[in-house]
């Protein structure tokens, strides 16, 4: 990107106004002169293989051994959840996951309630003062699938972007991740599954995702700013799929691959809430298909790239005029399984998912070559940051400093990194210290590991009395409730009116279960929204869904064409209506009890549609309603590129009709012959 370019493209950023920021005030700007600028970078599914780390000793990561002796490397860091969008959600807004709400990949962070209103760590530095600009994944997002699409397939490349956070955004705004040349789902490995597939592709480096955000960086960072800035970015290796150039499998003769150490009967002694993994047989399936040396191979090579980018970034710091004032924290979201376990991919709350690479340098603050083996949360990274750069703290982190450790290496921390998995009754948590990690389960099932001992976590000690003591100092630390993100039933829904309907005024990201939910059984539904389309976002959303296939609908887009979907035993009738144009557009969708059913968008256009029922729907539903949730009801397989309504809504309605009124007999009927 030439100079000119960059200036362009960064003029116009300051003038894009996000979908829903007309008529907001924005926070008072304070000036950030003299403060030191920050680099933020993190890597996605990054485990222990950071050289440095010692996970694997074939790792090869000169850029993150250089950067970690710059200042301090944390030799036990974690993550707060070990998935991508609640550790990103955790990372950014300074919240556990049992603050926010947020614990699910296709959970939109920017609907919870708990977060309403809190600053995120980017916004906090922009209201600050600070030029704000980003790259890559910051916040949730994926490679879009194998159309590498804008929104859809699990979040898609602009995912759950806050178009507020940034001055500057590339590769452009409303979009965090480049395109990758070569989409997923091209079957290399022959496992044939579209989100986990590796294979040297030949691409240059530089037209590569993580190679247009390396490009970017540099050019960023080799220009003196006019004011200190705030610059995330975010390098999607080692996340699948694992294609990068073929040159950096090369490197790593298959033969020559070295497996983790696993211990045959490692699951013996662990939970029976522990071993859901065992149902995706994942780990069987690359034993018969001789794949693990593969598998192996495949993301050390993907974190070798990933180190290369990093060191394009490193060169132009040290190169450019900032480099005697610049903050650097590298780290990635959550770690990675290799078969330990009979574990792949990512979540649980053992050491090799919730175990992240953390550096911090901060000219004058860190020495050279320190070390810290104390436990530190990536929900520490926002109060360490702000105390560094000599801002306040806002009140709603749950994090600590790590300053007093990058000043004294010898300090303790102040307890230990906390790690959830699951949500609402459903939390287990890890407490992870010097020496030990305990898990509890939401059944109230435990581990227990010495890391002294036993670093590879093979032996559970939580049954042994001895240790009673230790479990008891750890459980302390665990959240004493985990808050919902979404509002109570009170909020959403009135009382009956006098003839049976039910109104309900939601937003998106609303939920009742199914007891919370209107009864639906014998009746119809009404549903009135006004939202803010943009195709680019919302051509394949769901703006309100309820109930299941026996008995249920869905009001969403597809193609940008509003589409109203009834299911009723396990069948299913869908009617859609003309594409929809940018802009502000009225939806009426109604499903009455004589099986009529309507979709209509007013001034544009309206259908009629016969639903599989004739007297309201068959029976009560057995879930509940939620409101831009990623599917509902549809099914993944059907609607890959279905996400939740991004864009502003003014007004999403609710009616359910009263119950289908049933004739009395009359009097001929009731003669009996």
């Amino acid at each position: 990107m030439s100079s000119h370019s960059f200036a362009v493209l960064f003029v116009l950023s300051l003038l894009a106004v996000p979908a829903g920021a007309a008529g907001k005030s924005r926070p008072k700007m304070i000036s950030a002169e003299g403060k030191p600028n920050v680099l933020f970078i993190i890597a996605d599914d990054l485990r222990d293989y950071a050289a440095w780390m010692g996970g694997h000793p074939q790792s090869v990561t000169p850029n993150m051994d250089r950067l970690a002796k710059m200042g301090m490397r944390f030799t036990n860091a974690h993550c707060n959840y070990a998935l991508c969008n609640p550790s990103r959600t955790a990372l950014l807004t300074g919240m556990l996951p049992s603050s926010s709400g947020v614990y699910g990949n296709e959970q939109d962070w920017r609907r919870s309630v708990k977060i309403s209103g809190k600053p995120t760590l980017p916004e906090h530095f922009k209201a600050q003062g600070y030029t704000t600009a980003a790259a890559g994944k910051i916040f949730h997002a994926n490679h879009g699938g194998p159309e590498g699409r804008l929104a859809g397939w699990h979040g898609g490349r602009r995912g759950f972007e806050q178009d507020s956070a940034w001055d500057l955004r590339f590769p452009q705004p409303g979009v965090q991740i480049p395109d990758l040349p070569v989409h997923t789902g091209q079957n290399f490995n022959g496992l044939n599954i579209w989100h986990w597939d590796w294979g040297g592709i030949s691409v240059p480096e530089e037209k590569t995702d993580d190679g247009q955000v390396a490009a970017f960086a540099a050019e960023f960072l080799l220009q003196k700013q006019k004011k200190p800035f705030f610059l995330a970015l975010g390098l999607y290796r080692p996340h699948s799929p694992w294609y990068v150039p073929q040159k950096y499998f090369d490197a790593l003769p298959l033969e020559s691959i070295k497996l983790p150490e696993v211990k045959a009967d490692d699951l013996d002694d662990v939970p029976a809430s522990a071993k859901t993994q065992l149902k995706e047989g994942y780990h069987q399936r690359i034993l018969e298909k001789n794949l693990w040396k593969d598998a192996v191979r495949a993301y050390l090579a993907n974190v070798a790239f990933c180190d290369a980018m990093l060191g394009r970034i490193l060169e132009a710091v040290e190169q450019g005029p900032n480099a005697k004032n610049t903050i650097i924290v590298f780290t990635s979201d959550h770690g990675w399984y290799l078969g330990e376990k009979q574990m792949w991919h990512k979540g649980k709350l053992w050491e090799e998912a919730t175990r992240v690479p953390l550096s911090i340098y901060a000219p004058g603050v860190t020495q050279a070559d320190s070390l810290s083996g104390q436990p530190a949360s990536l929900t520490d990274l926002y109060p360490t940051l702000c105390e560094l750069a000599g801002l306040p703290r806002p009140e709603h982190l749950d994090g600590s400093s790590l300053k007093p450790l990058l000043l004294d290496p010898a300090a303790k921390s102040k307890g230990p990194a906390i790690t959830c998995m699951g949500g609402g009754k459903n939390a287990g948590y890890a407490a992870r210290d010097e020496r030990w990690r305990y898990i509890r389960y939401a059944d109230g099932s435990e581990e227990l590991y010495d890391h002294e001992s036993d670093p590879k976590e093979w032996t559970n000690l939580a049954a042994r009395p001895e240790h009673a003591a230790v479990k008891t100092r750890l459980a302390e630390f665990f959240p004493q409730d985990f808050k919902s993100a979404v509002r109570p039933a009170a909020e959403m829904s009135g009382a009956a009116s006098p003839s049976g309907s039910v109104d309900l005024k939601l937003n998106i990201g609303d939920e009742l279960s199914a007891g919370e939910a209107p009864k639906l059984k014998g009746r119809g539904v009404f549903i009135d929204a006004v939202v803010e389309f943009d195709p680019l976002a919302d051509q394949d959303s769901t703006l309100l869904a309820q109930g299941d296939e026996e008995s249920g609908y869905v009001l969403h887009l597809v193609a940008s064409q509003p589409t109203l979907t009834v299911f009723a035993n396990g069948k299913s009738t869908a009617i859609s209506s003309a594409a929809l144009e940018k802009g502000r557009v009225n939806i009426r969708a109604q499903i009455d009890t004589g099986g009529v059913i309507t979709l209509a968008v007013p001034g544009h256009s309206e259908v009629l549609g016969v639903a599989p029922f004739e007297q309201g729907f068959p029976q009560e539903p057995k879930t509940g309603l939620c409101a831009g949730q990623s599917f509902g009801i549809l099914k993944p397989a059907k609607y890959p590129n279905s996400t939740p309504f991004d864009g502003v809504v003014h007004r999403l309605k609710l009616t359910v009709l009263p119950p289908h009124a049933v004739p009395a007999p009359t009097a001929a009927a009731e003669k009996k012959p």
